[in-house]
């Protein structure tokens, strides 16, 4: 069964990065067209949502402009959405495809599809599950990519997100230190996740090998991110961040995870094991098959397409 493209998909986001990457890559997926409505819910309907409380109307109207041109689908991730994405297909857009992405936090007959991660181990009536997160990083993607140019250095990338001050008291220096003994003379990038904070920036940036470069704030310059999950021969990246595990999961590179003694949740582990056949030794640098691209096994998916009415 093949998709057929609707024509135009409205995302709703709040503002959260890691939800409006999701949303928007699942509407290039199955749309010619999108656009994105930046929404910022006040208190107290923020309090209530997914739920509504009497007067949401009136603060999202404003928020959300073209309300005459009606969208075939309705794209939302995050529970705040999923209530803005509610009230927009009862009141305005009747005839759209509600799509919600991650536990909507409640059973919502009117929401048409919620897609929902493997590892949530998440019982919702009828969703579809996908494993980790969906991103843009696809073969075609990496294919489209610069190539690096030809280097005797190997090239190493450190994603870290946020795994809490315990490993960076205890463990991220040993972890610095081993990749810098392991690898001697590569070329290491340390690239962090806006949730950081100061003060551990200023400590990671305390102790970095004086040939390294980072990225760990706005200042830094441009967000070495994506050319890293494109040009690196290996990647460490911290167990806390399910997205990047992800992402660098679908990379051509070799992969080993960091500071998975400090996570402490079940889904996490329970992620961590699902890609356990994709991870090298800490020394490793050989490349092992990229994991599938969670999007197009979603498009692959008879019941999704039916049930959005793009078969």
């Amino acid at each position: 069964m093949s998709l057929n493209k609707a024509n135009k998909a409205r995302v709703l986001s709040e503002g959260t990065r890691g939800h409006e990457i999701q949303s928007l890559t699942l509407a290039t997926a199955l749309a010619h067209q999108h656009q994105i409505n930046t929404i910022s819910v006040p208190i107290p309907w923020r309090w209530a949502l997914p739920h509504h409380l009497p007067g949401l109307g009136f603060s999202l109207r404003h928020q959300l402009p073209d309300l005459a041109i009606v969208p075939q689908l309705i794209i939302s991730t995050g529970r705040q959405m999923a209530g803005a994405g509610r009230w927009l297909k009862k009141h305005q857009h009747q005839q759209a495809k509600h799509i919600h992405i991650l536990n909507p936090g409640y059973y919502f007959s009117d929401i048409d599809l919620v897609l929902i991660p493997e590892h949530d181990h998440y019982r919702y009536p009828r969703a579809i599950q996908f494993r980790g997160n969906l991103h843009p990083y696809n073969e075609r993607w990496f294919k489209q990519q610069p190539q690096a140019k030809e280097t005797k250095k190997t090239r190493l990338a450190l994603f870290i997100g946020n795994p809490g001050k315990a490993y960076f008291n205890r463990q991220f220096k040993t972890d610095l230190k081993r990749i810098h003994d392991t690898f001697r003379g590569a070329q290491l990038t340390i690239c962090g996740s806006p949730r950081l904070d100061r003060n551990t920036q200023d400590y990671i940036r305390a102790i970095k090998g004086a040939q390294d470069t980072m990225w760990l704030h706005p200042d830094d310059g441009d967000n070495p991110y994506q050319k890293l999950l494109a040009q690196a021969d290996k990647i460490f990246v911290t167990a806390d961040s399910i997205n990047m595990m992800n992402e660098a999961g679908a990379s051509p590179a070799a992969l080993t995870l960091l500071a998975q003694d400090f996570i402490k949740s079940k889904k996490h582990h329970r992620f961590m094991r699902s890609i356990n056949h994709r991870l090298s030794a800490f020394d490793c640098l050989n490349k092992t098959r990229a994991l599938p691209d969670p999007v197009t096994q979603l498009l692959e998916n008879s019941d999704l397409l039916e049930r959005l009415e793009l078969a």
